[in-house]
């Protein structure tokens, strides 16, 4: 199988992942929510949000950022993509991690290349800590900004 087809194979599959987790959930996959859901499953990579409205408004029409940003949201509490602070953009979640794990994503900063592992360690160190500092933690995701070795 050509890298091609093995990418948009991976594409439909997160693409049907998407739609069966909202339904499994009785979420409402709108079209502008599919919409920027599957530009950011193509794109392969983090995409901003206002890269976001320019590549899915056309001569006729611009979309609000508003808008987008709302899609984003759903998608986000969804699980469906993570927002990468480092870079201030959104990029494709791959999964939940198994319960006692969490998720680690790493970006190198400076191609914004995303690779995301699933790790039960950081996620016991991350709980150890929090309750050290007297803290609950929400979110269990954790980005690390660096260079991705070659």
């Amino acid at each position: 199988m050509s890298a091609r087809a093995l990418r948009k194979e991976e594409e439909e599959s997160l693409l049907r992942r998407a739609d069966d987790l909202c339904r499994e959930n009785n979420l409402r996959l709108t079209p502008i929510r599919e919409r920027v859901y599957r530009e950011l499953v193509q794109s392969g990579g983090p995409v901003g949000a206002y890269d976001l409205v320019d590549r899915l408004s056309s001569d006729k029409k611009r979309l609000a950022p508003v808008t987008i940003y709302r899609a984003l949201d759903f998608l986000r509490d969804a699980g469906l993509v993570h927002r990468l602070a480092t870079q201030n953009s959104y990029v494709v979640s791959h999964g939940q991690p198994e319960m006692n794990a969490m998720k680690v994503m790493f970006v190198d900063a400076k191609t914004g290349e995303t690779v995301e592992i699933h790790s039960a360690e950081v996620a016991e160190a991350v709980k150890k800590a929090a309750e050290q500092a007297g803290f609950k933690a929400l979110s269990p995701f954790v980005e690390v900004e660096g260079e991705i070795a070659r």
